[in-house]
């Protein structure tokens, strides 16, 4: 990698999403990505350490930014109200200090069905927020085309194994199999074993 490449800030979960995105950033895009880490209080902050864990897997530094964001979610949902508009503003300030020329965020066809700060029209608009404000940092969202089942795939392509990844919205020591995360991931498995 050329020393003066140009950074990427990828925003980093330790779900399948983003880790499979840092591994095809990284590995087969061949850029130069500097992972964020944000921990906001999150009652599955146990995916931060399988964050981590690929950072130091790939040898990549990273960044941690902790935050005291009151997580207040819908009732009877996983939804955050504006998590990602948050976050992604957070971001493009890091991107600036970080000399970052894109941030890169792993929302995909599967989340746009269900959190509106992961559709298209979202991060389009996000992306012209950033542009007027005549900041030199692009929003890049890679998956937004695929499916859960199609990133699944990609990470065997990386090696990336499901024990290796935190995708439950719950906070214990075992995914809880119940949550939409969890659902959403074993509807993937499901597809990929029966195709």
């Amino acid at each position: 990698m050329n020393k003066d490449q140009p950074i990427i800030l990828h925003l980093l979960s330790g779900g399948l999403d983003s880790v499979t995105l840092l591994y095809k950033l990284h590995r087969e895009d061949g850029y130069k990505v500097l992972p964020l880490l944000f921990d906001y209080g999150q009652t599955h902050s146990k995916e931060l350490t399988f964050a981590r864990r690929h950072c130091e897997q790939l040898n990549l530094p990273f960044v941690t930014y902790a935050l005291q964001l009151p997580v207040v979610t819908m009732p009877n949902s996983p939804i955050i109200p504006n998590r990602n508009a948050i976050l992604i503003s957070l971001a493009v300030n890091i991107a600036i200090i970080e000399k970052a020329t894109a941030i890169t965020i792993g929302c995909n066809a599967d989340d746009a069905e269900v959190f509106p700060d992961c559709t298209r029209s979202f991060l389009t608009t996000m992306a012209a927020a950033i542009d007027w404000a005549e900041l030199d940092v692009e929003l890049w969202a890679p998956f937004l085309d695929l499916r859960k089942i199609d990133i699944l795939k990609l990470s065997k392509k990386y090696n990336i194994r499901l024990d290796d990844i935190w995708t439950c919205y719950a906070g214990g020591e075992t995914p809880c199999g119940k949550c939409l995360a969890c659902q959403k991931l074993a509807a993937a498995q499901n597809d990929v074993n029966g195709s």
